[in-house]
């Protein structure tokens, strides 16, 4: 079954903008009233059509015509929709079963975090099958070679930022000590939580999701390259950016986080497709989280309670590790890698 490729589009943004509110909004999606709310939801509805869609192409095969394939739109749909699904009826109800029901709020959110980014990271395992060539793309980009390469670019880039706003501090005459850490829970568990999370994440926006869309977009009739990695990056960054609203009690707070996210998310894409590293992009991403979670240290100048305040660090961070990748970039790493997925090469 072949769409014109205007519907195509609408498909592929209408899966975008759903995926990236579904996390704040699932409880408004109708569901069934004489099913569990598992698999009585539209949600589920619509991913079990996807799922007959996807086997009816298959079962046809390539079909010449104008427009696009719907099966070409199947795998990216399937993974903005099945991970959510996972996610929002999975996680709670697993959880509910296996934490025990004294833990105090602040170890449970800890805990919680660490199970959606190990759950995050499965989900990445199992919706990757839907696409070999993302599979591919990603496979490269988590490959167990570049992990030292990229912790060597993040930390320098940590303890370059430190050592820099310490200088900064002591030209201006103040001292320079530790802020006090305000953890909100059991330290190890937020650090391996938000580690699995940032990973999970980099893996699905920056790499999984993003990968499909590159392979995507020349079918829906981009030719440019610059355009398909802004379009991508763009996409991925808004769902992000949609995925982090939650919580904000003001609307200028929501703009004020709206922003942040989406500015993250796009410089996260762009690290990314210049370094061919996911690690990278994911060690910085914890070692953010960490920052915000008073888990990672801060310099006081002065009293133990001023300090810079975390947006600082982040963004001379990003910087240095802009001026990382560029130096990756110029060396011709990424340039062995390929920008737009391909299908993994059979052994004759």
């Amino acid at each position: 079954m072949r769409i014109p490729r205007a519907l195509a589009w609408l498909l592929v943004g209408m899966g975008v903008f759903t995926a990236g509110l579904l996390r704040q909004y699932h409880d408004l999606t109708p569901g069934a009233s004489f099913l569990g709310p598992a698999v009585g939801s539209l949600l589920f509805g619509c991913i079990l059509f996807l799922f007959l869609v996807a086997a009816r192409e298959r079962q046809i095969g390539a079909a010449p015509g104008p427009g696009i394939r719907v099966g070409s739109l199947t795998p990216l749909l399937l993974m903005l929709l099945g991970e959510k699904w996972i996610s929002s009826s999975a996680y709670p109800a697993l959880f509910a079963r296996i934490a025990p029901a004294d833990l105090p709020p602040e170890s449970a959110d800890a805990w919680f975090r660490l199970l959606c980014g190990v759950g995050l990271l499965a989900v990445v395992l199992v919706t990757s099958r839907f696409s070999a060539p993302a599979a591919a793309w990603v496979g490269r980009r988590l490959a167990p070679s570049r992990v030292l390469p990229a912790l060597g670019m993040a930390s320098a880039a940590i303890a370059t930022t430190y050592a820099f706003l310490a200088a900064l501090s002591l030209l201006a005459g103040a001292r320079v000590g530790l802020m006090p850490t305000g953890a909100p829970g059991p330290v190890l568990v937020i650090v391996l939580g938000q580690a699995a999370l940032a990973l999970g994440e980099e893996a699905y926006f920056r790499g999984l999701v993003l990968g499909e869309i590159l392979r995507l977009l020349p079918r829906l009739g981009v030719a440019s390259g610059a355009w398909r990695r802004w379009i991508a990056v763009g996409a991925t960054s808004a769902m992000f950016a949609m995925e982090h609203l939650g919580g904000a009690s003001t609307w200028e707070e929501l703009v004020r986080r709206s922003v942040f996210t989406l500015a993250l998310g796009l410089l996260f894409g762009l690290l990314v497709l210049a370094t061919a590293n996911l690690w990278f992009a994911a060690f910085l991403h914890a070692w953010i989280d960490w920052l915000l979670l008073g888990v990672a240290p801060r310099l006081a100048t002065g009293s133990p309670e001023a300090g810079w305040p975390p947006g600082v660090y982040i963004f001379v961070a990003l910087i240095l590790a802009f001026v990382a990748a560029y130096r990756v970039a110029r060396s011709g790493l990424r340039a062995r890698t390929p920008l737009i997925p391909e299908p993994p090469r059979r052994r004759p």
